[in-house]
């Protein structure tokens, strides 16, 4: 399985955190984001990394060339257009399993064997016990449990989308078609799960990983950061 790292945005919701470095440096209880990912995919199952990296990319490359030299780095210069740009820039380098991730998120490391266990073709992790806020990716599911849109505005919707895509080998031409249309109509600003949004609404497949009850965060902005920090120290065994 290979794994793509987005990392290319601004962050800049995170104000003066990151007016000078990506999001993926800033730390959360003295480790960057960046570690935290690394520590997810350190797994005998992932045979590549492919890290994205855009603004002040500098930074980042520099401790993961030094720290995690077995990661592919592709640099997006158009970063501060749609995240679609840094998942096209790193397909070309997938001829695998697929595992997309962003790297502002910090997953538990049990849930790398439970997402393995529990993918079947083109699925979308998601999770059901989360009441989900004006910025959260919500998903609508299909009479078959399958997701059938996906968007932050959704106003009738199932689930939470919680960062991650999974793609098999045998469907990585039909994801990499879908890119490539979503792009041709919603231009550069489109993100990548536009790319789900455009296959379910082709009725293609895409199944639910149900990752209810296993506890990830998010850092967006300065109070996600504080309540990350909190989580972990209050909580020893949160990302195992």
């Amino acid at each position: 399985m290979q794994a793509i790292i987005m990392a290319a945005g601004t962050g800049s919701r995170l104000l003066n955190l990151t007016k000078s470095m990506p999001k993926a440096m800033v730390k959360v209880c003295e480790r960057e984001l960046i570690r935290y990912v690394m520590d997810f995919l350190d797994n005998e199952r992932i045979s590549k990394k492919i890290l994205v990296t855009g603004f002040a990319n500098e930074t980042i490359e520099s401790l993961v060339r030094k720290e995690f030299p077995e990661t592919t780095i592709a640099h997006n210069p158009d970063f501060r257009l749609g995240n679609i740009l840094s998942l096209k820039k790193a397909l070309p380098l997938v001829d695998d399993d697929m595992l997309l991730m962003n790297a502002d998120h910090i997953y538990p490391r049990r849930m790398f064997p439970y997402i393995l266990k529990n993918v079947d073709g083109v699925t979308a992790i998601c999770d059901f016990d989360r009441i989900l806020g004006e910025d959260d990716m919500k998903v609508r599911l299909n009479h078959r449990g399958q997701l059938c849109a996906i968007d932050k505005k959704l106003l009738q919707f199932d689930c939470g989308y919680i960062g991650m895509t999974f793609c098999p080998r045998e469907s990585l031409t039909a994801y990499k078609e879908a890119v490539a249309a979503v792009i041709r109509e919603k231009g550069n600003s489109a993100c990548a799960e536009n790319v789900l949004a455009w296959l379910g609404a082709r009725s293609f497949e895409i199944n639910i990983c149900d990752a209810s009850g296993m506890r990830w965060l998010e850092v967006d902005t300065q109070e996600d950061l504080a309540r990350a920090e909190e989580s972990i120290k209050q909580n020893e065994g949160l990302l195992r």
